[in-house]
């Protein structure tokens, strides 16, 4: 019993191996840890990653990155991926930026940060750029953000409903509790996942459902970050998805 539960508090760590991370090491958040150049948990100033680049989920103790639709890709092991469960080992490249994957006791990583930002070298053009996101991050870390979803559902027949869910993973399809989506026949059993990270961003995942899912009339592969403003379209149902701060 004892041994089981010292697996059980076992931490997902990023190792530095190249580039702008080399040498560092970054926690990985419990719930999830993203990537990007403009906004994230770990920011890498490099004109070869995404804003928002991709995103590390931990899933019932299980590691996944999701890639979100960056233009240059994410890989593991040189293989680029849409997502991957990840092992000890493992090697994630980001841009110009490489980071060894590797699962460590809680109990021995206590003193490194989960947040990350590297150093900018070039300090003329962009001297000011490093301490509005510094402040923007740290901002949204340290408020407490609601852990309510939002969803905004227009059906085919013109009807609207609203519906607050007060939980931070949902599944949108036929299965669900709520909304009148088992009316549908285009929309598949567990059809979309819906996920409220711990920073207050909100994003959802195609589950293989035979339709589709689509984010603003484009169909969707892997994890995206959703604005409140964006149209999701399921089956022939509508929906704006929002977290709701109390």
């Amino acid at each position: 019993m004892a041994k089981q539960a010292k697996i059980n508090k076992q931490r997902g760590v990023l190792y530095g191996v190249d580039g702008k991370g080399n040498g560092q090491a970054i926690k990985l958040r419990r719930d999830a840890t993203l990537f990007g150049r403009e906004k994230g948990d770990i920011l890498i100033e490099d004109h070869e990653i995404s804003s928002t680049h991709c995103q590390i989920q931990n899933i019932n103790g299980v590691y996944h990155v999701f890639d979100m639709n960056s233009t240059n890709g994410t890989f593991v092991n040189k293989e680029r991926i849409v997502k991957s469960r990840l092992t000890s080992g493992d090697i994630i490249t980001v841009g110009q930026s490489s980071f060894r994957f590797q699962l460590e006791d809680e109990a021995q990583v206590r003193h490194i940060a989960t947040i990350f930002k590297s150093k900018e070298k070039r300090s003329l053009n962009d001297s000011k750029a490093p301490s509005l996101v510094d402040t923007l991050i740290e901002g949204e870390l340290r408020s407490t953000h609601s852990e309510s979803i939002e969803l905004r559902i227009t059906y085919q027949d013109g009807t609207k409903e609203e519906v607050e869910l007060n939980q931070k993973t949902l599944f949108i399809g036929r299965a669900s509790s709520f909304g009148k989506f088992e009316q549908d026949p285009e929309i598949s059993r567990k059809h979309l996942l819906v996920k409220l990270n711990d920073t207050g961003q909100v994003f959802i995942e195609d589950q293989g459902s035979t339709n589709g899912s689509f984010l603003n009339a484009k169909r969707i592969t892997g994890m995206h970050l959703v604005q409140p403003e964006d149209q999701v379209k399921v089956g022939t149902a509508m929906i704006k998805i929002r977290a709701k701060t109390s």
